[in-house]
């Protein structure tokens, strides 16, 4: 027996090709009308004061004023957002001594954030009658001098860059701040048996004979033995081999016999 099949004739199915075609034309035509709206937006957005820098905030910075990590930063008002490689633009600003760190985000729309973490100050070196700064890197800047030194740092003389300064800002890294603070000079005096041998100038008026290599380890006792002297006490605290007391008034004399032996 032969199955009864429902034939449709393509008349009948006219009306359905046209509603689908109809449809796919309205698809075609919201896609390309979506895109140029949008390609209008983007043109409209990158014309509007909206995709340029307005505000820039700097923040961390101390010794860095604004204007530098600016200007070396290659950060401008007016700059294309979406032109500004955060990245690049941060490396710029780690070439300056005095940056550990450099960060750039974007807030909102069209504000940047440049986060800045700087290399401590240890010290100071007079040159001239300017003060440079000696980083806890233990680098000596040749550049950027100061007028006066800022804070309470000690004041270097003699040194310069090279692995002495280095080895000198090492042990200071390693004080305690109190005793830190103690030390108003810092002298590089080389002797021919001890080429990293130093001399200081305390600021309770007392000074210090030491070598580099261990003086951290003895120095930090320094309070302690400062407690032991008389309050008129002030004289030479030698540390280079144990720790040896003599008075300035000994010193001195121990000095003219030794010149009148000579």
């Amino acid at each position: 027996m032969a199955n009864n099949r429902k034939i449709v004739s393509i008349e009948s199915r006219i009306p359905e090709l046209k509603k689908y075609r109809k449809k796919k034309l309205i698809r075609h035509m919201s896609i390309l009308i979506s895109i140029f709206l949008l390609l209008i937006l983007i043109t409209l957005y990158f014309l509007s004061p909206l995709s340029k820098v307005q505000r820039i905030y700097v923040d961390g910075n101390h010794q860095v004023d604004e204007q530098t990590i600016l200007t070396e930063g290659n950060l401008h008002l007016g700059d294309f957002v979406f032109g500004i490689n955060k990245s690049k633009n941060s490396k710029l600003l780690e070439k300056n001594p005095l940056i550990k760190k450099a960060t750039i985000e974007l807030q909102g729309l069209n504000s940047l954030r440049v986060r800045i973490t700087e290399n401590k100050t240890i010290g100071y070196q007079e040159k001239n009658g300017q003060y440079f700064d000696i980083l806890e890197t233990g680098k000596l800047l040749t550049t950027q001098p100061k007028q006066f030194p800022i804070g309470n740092n000690p004041i270097f003389s003699g040194f310069k860059n090279g692995q002495v300064l280095k080895d000198m800002v090492a042990q200071l890294n390693q004080l305690p701040e109190g005793v830190l603070l103690s030390i108003s000079e810092i002298h590089s005096a080389p002797t021919k048996s001890d080429d990293e041998h130093i001399r200081l100038y305390m600021n309770d008026g007392n000074e210090v004979s030491a070598t580099i290599s261990t003086f951290a380890e003895k120095m930090v006792h320094y309070p302690s033995i400062v407690a032991q002297l008389k309050d008129d006490q002030k004289g030479i605290i030698d540390l280079e081999i144990g720790s040896y007391f003599r008075t300035y008034l000994k010193d001195k004399e121990e000095n003219a016999a030794s010149q009148k032996k000579n």
